[in-house]
């Protein structure tokens, strides 16, 4: 009885180590495909909003600086 317990778990450790390499395969597959569709959406919604914030006048391109300012122009002076 004992023999055939311990020839069972030797089984279960073999089959066990053949399927975690495919599995670990298809867990970084998936989580490099989750972090590449998750990285496009930021940027995308990125863009968009800035898009907006352009469009309702609260963002502008600064080419002097080649910077994006926000909130109110500053004023100019006449001097």
């Amino acid at each position: 009885m004992g023999f055939a317990l311990h020839r069972s778990h030797a089984y279960i450790g073999a089959v066990m180590s053949q399927l975690l390499l495919p599995v670990l395969i298809v867990v970084a597959f998936g989580a490099l495909c989750f972090g590449c569709g998750y990285l496009a959406a930021f940027i995308v919604t990125l863009k968009s909003w800035r898009a907006e914030m352009i469009k309702r006048g609260a963002a502008r391109y600064n080419s002097q600086t080649g910077k994006w300012e926000w909130g109110e122009p500053p004023k100019e002076s006449r001097y």
